[in-house]
Order: structure tokens, then C-alpha cells, then sequence
């Protein structure tokens, strides 16, 4: 037997196809959201009611608080839960009490702005969620000092 060519056109096999795979993150989701964004409000979120904790100093208190501002999270309505369910380990606060402020700042603004472009109808419900975990946080051991209040009216501020 011998090989002859084929006399109709040929097509490349799949996989061929695209040459350039898609980054990770950069898929939208089922909400619309690439995981890179999911990462943004997660950290946002995350990075606000850590930075409630920071503002009073106390090892176990802090422990206390990072569980009230999980359960906030995870009692919030299921599609803006939704929201901070994704995109990997939150981005955690690192350097000194002013970087941590700024990049904090920096991430709910982000944040705010992404809903108002993609899903509007979510803002009032994630800023909700981010002052909640944020209250209950500060109120978790014990009473809300002044430290707290005032980091929680700089996010409430952020998030406006």
C-alpha cells in the first residue's frame, strides 16, 4: 500500500488551535469575574477587617476578630459571598501601620470600582459586608475602641 496525500483540505487538530493559552485570572466566571478580580475583592474585604484588628493590639483578640469578620463574610448574601469566595488566599497585610492604610485604601477603592463597572447591582451589598465584618471584628473582644471606630470610618469613607 502506498501513501498517497490527501485530496481534501485538512484541519490543524484542536489543540493547535490557539497557540496562546489563556492566563489563569483571566477567564470570567459564571459571576463574570476573572479570578484576578475575585482576588482583588477578596483581599479588600479580607485587608479591611485585618486592619480593624491591627488598630488594638492583642494576639488572642486578634484571633477573636479574624473569626467574627470570617462569619460576617460568610453570613452576607449568597451572591455577594459569592464575590470574595474565589480567587485564592487573600493578600495579607504586611509593612508598617501607614502601607498597610494605603494599600488597604487602594484595594477597596479598586474594588468599589469593579463592581460599579461589572455588577452594580452588588456594590451596596459587598460594601455592607466589608463594614459588618469590620464592625463585628472590632466588637469581638469586648468593646470598639476609638482606634477601631476610626479605622472603620476610613473604610466606610473608602468604600463610599
Amino acid at each position: 500500500m502506498t501513501d498517497t496525500p490527501s485530496t481534501q483540505p485538512s484541519e490543524p487538530p484542536a489543540a493547535a488551535e490557539s497557540s496562546t493559552p489563556t492566563p489563569p485570572g483571566e477567564t470570567p466566571d459564571a459571576t463574570g469575574f476573572t479570578d484576578a478580580e475575585h482576588h482583588t475583592l477578596r483581599s479588600a474585604a479580607m485587608l479591611a477587617s485585618a486592619w480593624v484588628s491591627r488598630a488594638e493590639k492583642g494576639m488572642f483578640d486578634s484571633i477573636k476578630e479574624s473569626f467574627a469578620a470570617s462569619k460576617a463574610i460568610a453570613g452576607s448574601p449568597p451572591e455577594v459571598a459569592a464575590l470574595v469566595g474565589k480567587g485564592g488566599f487573600p493578600e495579607m497585610p504586611k509593612g508598617t501601620p501607614a502601607e498597610v492604610e494605603a494599600r488597604t485604601l487602594a484595594l477597596l477603592g479598586e474594588a468599589v470600582s469593579l463592581l460599579q463597572a461589572k455588577a452594580p447591582q452588588l456594590v451596596d451589598g459587598y460594601r455592607a459586608m466589608v463594614l459588618q465584618s469590620c464592625r463585628d471584628a472590632a466588637a469581638a473582644a469586648d468593646d470598639t475602641s476609638p482606634n477601631e471606630t476610626a479605622v472603620i470610618a476610613k473604610v466606610e469613607a473608602a468604600l463610599a
